[in-house]
């Protein structure tokens, strides 16, 4: 749901208390801008438009691409190296067992957490990834019972691509009119082969220092995937 009210407080700030005071996070994810960079020229107009405003920072297109479930922090009050490359093989089985199917990249917004976001259109892909990740291992179980998009009524997540955050200096206002005109956008869709778990490491002073995909799995239909430490 857009919000009209200046932000507070901007996504960095919340992100640098989220991670436990940026530590790195590991999720099961699409690295869409990685693996289809092109699919995003259509954006670039805005993103040089919104990257140009007071507060507002676009990341780079190789890091455009959406999470579908957080697992956790790597550092002593949260997760390990080593329980982390547990992860893998325990996952891998049930994720094999998802049919892979096209995705639709359509529609912007402003979301009330500080960021412009590109919706995916999945048809319940993720969903279904999410629940077997799940079905074989417990911290996936466990993240996915406390994630917001989890109702009496079943998971109604949806996944995002961000493509800015705003800081507590931007106007919403001056965000909300460069995105008016690309709103409806449509990129079209892709097939993702492989599901994916990765690293993403954020610093204060480098938002973007790391994005290492360590893990792929491959879903029905796709014909290569593994893993590499």
């Amino acid at each position: 749901m857009t919000s009209m009210m200046p932000p507070t407080r901007g996504y960095w700030e919340r992100w640098a208390e989220q991670s436990l005071g940026w530590k790195p996070a590991i999720e099961f994810l699409q690295p869409f801008g990685r693996d289809y960079p092109e699919r995003f020229a259509p954006l670039e107009p805005l993103r040089l438009e919104l990257g140009a405003l007071r507060g507002v920072e676009v990341p780079p297109v190789s890091w455009l691409y959406a999470t579908w479930l957080r697992l956790g922090f790597v550092g002593p009050d949260d997760l390990s190296s080593i329980t982390v490359e547990t992860y893998y093989p325990r996952t891998a089985p049930n994720l094999r067992e998802i049919t892979e199917r096209p995705v639709h990249l359509r529609g912007l917004e402003l979301t009330d957490d500080s960021r412009v976001v590109l919706h995916v259109e999945d048809g319940g892909l993720y969903r279904e990834a999410r629940a077997a990740a799940a079905a074989g291992l417990d911290r996936a179980r466990q993240m996915l019972a406390a994630d917001p998009a989890m109702t009496p009524a079943g998971d109604t997540f949806q996944p995002v691509i961000d493509i800015a955050y705003l800081d507590g200096t931007a106007s919403e206002g001056a965000v909300i009119q460069a995105i008016d005109p690309y709103r409806t956008i449509d990129l079209g869709e892709v097939t993702p082969t492989h599901l994916m778990l990765g690293r993403i490491t954020r610093r204060p002073e480098t938002h973007y220092a790391f994005f290492d995909v360590f893990a792929e799995v491959p879903m029905r239909g796709a014909q290569r995937g593994g893993y590499r430490s």
